[in-house]
C-alpha cells in the first residue's frame, strides 16, 4: 500500500513539472523582471491558473512502460484527483486528495487510505508546484500564433541556449508552452523531439470543466487497525 503511494507521489511530481517549469540554470542574478517580455508572458498565464477555482490537466506521455495517459483534476487549494492508465495493459491507477487525507485505488481493488505521512507529502507537493507562484519560469522565446487542437494560441520555447565549446547533443527535445490567444490562460505544454514534432515525448492539455467536483471516496475500505476487534474490558484482554 504504501509503495503504491509513493509511487503516486512520484507521478505526481511529473504532473507538477508539466505545470510549473523549472528554472533555466545560470540565470543572471538580479536580471530585470522585464528582461523577458516573453518569459513574462508565461509566467502571467501560469499565474492566471493558479488563480483559477480549477482546472484539469490531460496528458499523453511515453514512459518505460509505453505510452501512458494521465489526468488530474485540482480544485484548489487543496484537492486534487488523479487517474494514470498504462495503454499497453490497461492498468488504471488513482489518488484522491481532499484536505489533509487522501485515497489511492488500483483497478477494481477499491479505494484505500493512504498512511498520514504520505498524504501530508502528497499535499505539501500540490502546495508547492500548483499553488504557490514560481518565481522564475525559465527563458521563452516567443514563436508568433498558431492553432493548437482547434484553438487559437500563442507559442512560446523554452530556450536552452549551450554554452561555448559544450557537447550536448543539438537535436535535443525542447519544450513548447501554448496560451489560449482569447482567454490568456494555458492551452498546452509539449515536449518534443526534433524531426518528430508530430509526436510528443508528452502533451499536456487545460480545460476547465464547469462540473468539476472532487469529493472523499465512499467506498473506501477499512484500514487494518479498524478491522481489529476492540479489546473486551470485563475479559481484561
Amino acid at each position: 500500500m504504501r509503495r503504491i503511494a509513493l509511487a503516486l507521489v512520484t507521478v505526481a511530481a511529473f504532473s507538477s513539472n508539466v505545470l510549473a517549469q523549472a528554472p533555466t540554470p545560470g540565470a543572471a542574478p538580479g536580471a530585470k523582471p522585464n528582461a523577458n517580455p516573453c518569459s513574462d508572458e508565461v509566467s502571467a498565464a501560469l499565474q492566471k491558473l493558479r488563480k483559477s477555482s480549477w482546472f484539469r490537466m490531460d496528458t499523453h506521455m511515453l514512459t518505460e512502460s509505453g505510452p501512458s495517459t494521465m489526468q488530474v483534476d485540482y480544485v484548489l487549494p487543496d484537492r486534487m484527483h488523479q487517474t494514470v492508465t498504462a495503454k499497453l495493459t490497461n492498468k488504471t491507477t488513482e489518488l484522491i486528495l481532499v484536505g489533509n487525507e487522501a485515497w489511492s485505488k488500483q483497478d477494481d481493488t477499491g479505494w484505500k487510505p493512504v498512511p498520514p505521512k504520505v498524504a501530508t507529502q502528497i499535499k505539501e507537493q500540490m502546495q508547492d508546484s500548483v499553488v504557490t507562484q514560481q518565481t522564475d519560469v525559465g527563458s521563452y522565446a516567443c514563436k508568433g500564433r498558431t492553432t493548437i487542437d482547434g484553438r487559437d494560441v500563442l507559442s512560446y520555447r523554452l530556450d536552452s541556449e549551450m554554452e561555448k565549446g559544450s557537447t550536448a547533443d543539438p537535436n535535443q527535445a525542447y519544450r513548447m508552452f501554448y496560451v489560449d490567444a482569447l482567454t490568456g490562460l494555458p492551452a498546452s505544454n509539449m515536449l518534443l523531439a526534433p524531426g518528430h514534432e508530430d509526436k510528443p515525448i508528452f502533451k499536456t492539455s487545460y480545460t476547465f470543466p464547469l462540473d468539476m467536483k472532487i469529493d472523499p471516496p465512499k467506498d473506501v475500505a477499512a484500514s487494518p487497525a479498524a478491522e481489529t476487534p476492540a479489546a473486551d474490558p470485563s475479559s481484561g484482554k
